[in-house]
């Protein structure tokens, strides 16, 4: 007999059919699972970023990659736990071409984000701000406004500069704007600064950084107020990526990463003095090269021999007998102390200044706490080179004070002017400071840092190209002496060759001769012969008829 069913099994069995149906009918909907762009990248484990190469950008010094959408997009990439892949592009025109063409994820190249690419693109959140410049050669004519612009205008392809001055073309139809390809905004100023171009549209920020080298660049006007810079990516990818954006352009703001970035490229880029750039770059070719051989002999793994010059000049403009009132003296203007701490007795002497300088400003730097960051060490220790390290210990407790970031230079500069006010000097254990010397203190040797680094590069990669000249024309010489051989080598087989045939010439000439001799003798011997063949003859016929006389002489019987 059969067991009852009861109401509680038939109603999971009915479940567990309902379940498998809803399954199947959802897989015939949906027969293949869909991939978000996100997990596309994840999957492949790559974050594909294009961009132009540029110091503000994308840049590799030869032994260094750098620039600030470089190291923005490295953060990005390791927040979604993929690998960074960089791929550069000679012009804006492709880069975009690219990213519409889905072969690179964003565009990462200090886009400023104009009505146009918001229309056809999304965009991060701006990571900063900048102005467009009206850039000419100082001590040529300066407009004031686009009215004044009296010749061809340059801009690159497919840039917010070229869309903001259509603006202007409608308002100034007589301006002429000449329309560059495969150009960037520093070849740009470079033209500028070498007058072969009147005037360009460049980046604010590219502007002031380029000064420190080029200091005959200057600003006429500002084109355009303040716009936002931000990455791009297509409007046809899905919000995975958008909003993995966002929420990590959102935590790096909270954590202060964007501002350490942005302090690190643009912070210590003040205003431009063009005469101490000037200047200082004269120095760098008059006076450098005396004491360039004693910054490297005693340039550490800490401080650079590069970063002791640029400290030297802004402690003494590179004079070995610098003096000041306070008592510091010569290259690196050592307190008396200070030049006993370290062991030196003749401050005045410049080996003896730039070698203790060196062993003050590599201690400095192993005495900063460990709990700030690498890339940042130096600047603490430079602010403490100026005011002390106790001082800058205060500036470090005001920042924690303030609820900021004590490990940040950023925030600890913001804070290096309050230790000249009592309310915030009144509660720091070493009390008042020059705190905003000290600011700028650290942010001319950066700039000094900047232009000598460039200046030592620019020098290497002439000396690179010139050894480079060098070498083909010594190689074209070898070249040429090889041909020059070859073509000896077959003017000698050529004379060979003319000497052999004179010989085969001559003894043809031989043989022909002894021919004809042979010929003659034979002729004479075939001559001989006749005539002995006729004699012959004759003495037969001599014969016979001496016979015959004799035959008629005798008697017959």
């Amino acid at each position: 007999m059969n067991k009852p069913v009861s109401f509680a099994y038939i109603l999971a069995r009915l479940k567990i059919i309902l379940a498998i149906v809803f399954v199947l009918l959802l897989s015939a909907c949906n027969p293949f699972v869909h991939t978000t762009d996100l997990q596309e990248m994840q999957k492949r484990n790559t974050l594909i970023m294009g961009t132009i190469n540029g110091s503000l950008t994308y840049s590799y010094d030869g032994e260094n990659y750098s620039g600030l959408d470089y190291e923005l997009g490295k953060k990005f990439a390791a927040y979604l736990k993929v690998k960074l892949v960089v791929v550069e592009f000679e012009s804006l025109d492709n880069l975009f071409l690219a990213l519409d063409n889905n072969e690179i994820d964003f565009a990462g190249a200090g886009l400023t984000l104009t009505p146009n690419r918001a229309e056809k693109y999304r965009s991060s959140p701006p990571y900063y701000y900048l102005t467009q410049k009206l850039v000419y050669h100082k001590g040529t004519y300066r407009p004031r406004e686009m009215a004044d612009v009296s010749g061809p205008v340059s801009v690159l392809k497919g840039s917010s500069h070229e869309e903001n001055i259509a603006e202007s073309l409608q308002e100034y139809p007589e301006l002429i704007l000449d329309v560059l390809e495969n150009e960037d905004q520093e070849s740009l100023l470079r033209k500028i600064a070498e007058k072969k171009i009147k005037f360009a549209i460049v980046d604010s920020t590219t502007l002031a950084q380029k000064q420190r080298y080029y200091p005959a660049l200057a600003e006429a006007f500002t084109i355009n107020e303040k716009q936002p810079v931000a990455w791009l990516i297509r409007k046809t990818q899905d919000d995975t990526l958008y909003s993995a954006i966002i929420e990590f352009m959102g935590n790096q703001y909270k954590l202060g990463a964007i501002a350490k970035i942005e302090e690190k490229y643009f912070g210590h880029v003040g205003h431009f003095d063009y005469v101490d750039t000037r200047t200082f770059l004269k120095r760098i070719s008059s006076k450098l090269p005396t004491y360039q051989d004693l910054f490297k002999q005693y340039a550490t793994p800490e401080a650079s021999w590069l970063l002791l010059a640029s400290v030297s000049y802004q402690e003494s403009h590179w004079n070995p007998k610098a003096r000041s009132p306070t008592g510091v003296r010569g290259m690196m203007m050592l307190t008396l102390d200070t030049a006993k701490f370290v062991g030196i007795k003749n401050r005045l002497n410049a080996q003896q200044s730039i070698q203790g300088g060196a062993k003050y400003l590599t201690q400095l730097i192993k005495r900063v706490p460990e709990s700030i960051p690498e890339d940042e060490r130096v600047w603490f220790a430079l602010a403490s080179y100026n005011i002390g390290l106790g001082h800058l210990l205060d500036a470090r407790r005001i920042t924690k004070m303030k609820k900021q970031n004590p490990d940040s230079w950023a925030d600890v500069k913001e804070n290096l002017p309050l230790l000249h006010q009592r309310k915030w000097y009144s509660k720091t254990r070493y009390g008042y400071a020059r705190g905003r010397e000290a600011q700028h203190y650290v942010d001319n040797i950066r700039q000094y840092l900047k232009t000598l680094t460039w200046h030592v590069q620019e020098q290497e990669n002439a000396m690179r190209i010139e050894a480079e000249k060098q070498a083909e024309i010594e190689q074209l010489a070898a070249i040429e002496a090889e041909k020059q051989a070859e073509i000896e080598q077959l003017a000698a087989i050529e004379a060979e060759k003319q000497a052999e045939i004179k010989r085969l010439e001559t003894i043809k000439i031989e043989k022909q001769s002894e021919i004809e001799r042979l010929t003659v003798i034979e002729n004479k011997k075939y001559s001989d012969i006749e005539k002995l063949e006729a004699i012959e003859v004759e003495k037969k016929a001599t014969i016979k008829a001496s016979d015959q006389q004799l035959s008629a002489a005798e008697p017959t019987n």
